[in-house]
């Protein structure tokens, strides 16, 4: 393949990278909004979830989303694929350094896959898509420098040294103001997104912190409590939930985020606060009538080591999930049933509930979903950067 073709072909490549880094910014956003958008293939159930691998601390470097970094390599690829138009001296030199920033992509892209394979424990489609991008530019750029790897590299020195502006060669001097505008852009867009989401510097952690310092502390009994990560963990976070409340629902999403981010440092237990009044009598009046039902069978489900399957299918469906179909269900996810069965009758299941109301009663939690950070109560949700601000603010008191 010659340098000239290869050069096209990354241009194409490029445009396919940016639009899913672009989409991947997309999803980023809506985040920040508190949004879970891109359907199944981003949020569904199993190992694939992007707004798991995305929304959390590990989706950014220096500040700035990595997806907003992908858009701006792939737009380094395109201007380079725009120089190699210019001459066959040209196509040489954009195609060894295409092939040189591809190797770094793919570089960064084992790293980022070993993240999400280790540490994350979830996968991003559209970040593999991009991933698979990437092989295809280091091998349309390899075909088409038509030599040897080390000759190539020696060739490197010269190709970037044709990259400084000068009055003989003002092409690079387009392709550093096409740089330059997309980096300044780049800012740009993260800046003004951060402010509409956050306002200005510092303000959100200013409310954040003024918020926290009149919320009830409290040490909540968390013991059989169905548990995610280490009892001695150094962030200890409580969750209050009613299986069919609609911002439970949501918060269930932004928990697999939490988790997923913090698995070293992190503890979650999930608690009942169903508001039916066949459980709890704290509520005044009836808001999610079967709540109370569901709860007690997934406190059956958690004596056999099933609560979070059950928390997940029940959670896909909220307010739509059918209570008679607890049993089946339990078939479903691999429970003996008798035993199931039983526990629903004895009423062991709704002790355990009434356990945990009696508890949410004690330190006045009064809406679902609330929060115990480190015992600190936080009613209603978070979107992933709010929460790691809250996060960053109380382990400043430790």
């Amino acid at each position: 393949m010659r340098p000239a073709r290869g050069a096209v072909a990354s241009l194409l490549l490029s445009l396919i990278g940016a639009a899913l880094s672009g989409y991947l910014y997309f999803l980023h956003v809506g985040l920040l909004r508190g949004e879970f958008l891109g359907g199944a293939a981003c949020g569904g159930s199993g190992v694939f979830n992007c707004h798991a691998v995305t929304g959390g601390p590990l989706g950014s470097f220096l500040g700035m989303p990595l997806a907003l970094w992908g858009i701006l390599g792939y737009l380094s690829v395109f201007a380079l694929s725009l120089l190699a138009q210019q001459s066959a001296e040209w196509a040489l030199h954009a195609v060894t350094l295409t092939a040189l920033l591809a190797l770094v992509f793919v570089g960064i892209d084992v790293a980022l896959l070993g993240l999400m394979a280790f540490v994350i424990r979830f996968y991003c489609l559209f970040c593999l898509l991009t991933y698979a991008v990437n092989l295809a530019l280091l091998f349309v750029a390899v075909r088409s420098l038509g030599r040897p790897w080390p000759d190539a590299l020696r060739q490197a020195g010269a190709a970037a040294a044709a990259l400084i502006p000068s009055r003989a060669r003002p092409a690079a001097g387009l392709f550093w103001g096409m740089m330059l505008l997309a980096v300044s852009g780049a800012v740009g867009l993260e800046a003004a997104t951060t402010f509409l989401s956050q306002g200005p510097g510092g303000a959100m952690q200013t409310q954040i912190r003024e918020f926290l310092s009149k919320q009830l502390r409290a040490s909540v009994e968390i013991a059989g409590d169905p548990t995610i990560g280490s009892p001695t963990a150094g962030l200890q976070i409580i969750e209050f939930s009613d299986f069919f409340c609609p911002a439970c629902q949501r918060a269930s999403k932004l928990n697999t985020i939490l988790i997923a981010n913090h698995r070293r440092d992190a503890a979650f237990t999930f608690k009942h606060f169903p508001l039916d009044t066949a459980c709890n009598s704290a509520i005044g009046h009836m808001m999610h009538p079967g709540a109370c039902a569901v709860a007690a069978a997934s406190e059956c489900a958690h004596q056999q080591g099933k609560f979070w399957p059950f928390h997940d299918l029940v959670f896909e469906k909220g307010r739509l999930y059918n209570v008679a179909l607890v049993e089946e269900d339990a078939r479903r996810l691999g429970l003996d049933v008798s035993r199931f069965q039983a526990c629903l009758k004895s009423g062991e299941g709704m002790e355990a509930v009434k356990r945990d109301i009696a508890e949410g009663n004690k330190w006045k939690i009064a809406s679902t979903p609330t929060y115990v950070i480190n015992g600190v109560v936080v009613p209603g949700g978070f979107n992933p950067s709010t929460f790691e601000a809250v996060v960053t603010i109380l382990r400043e008191k430790r």
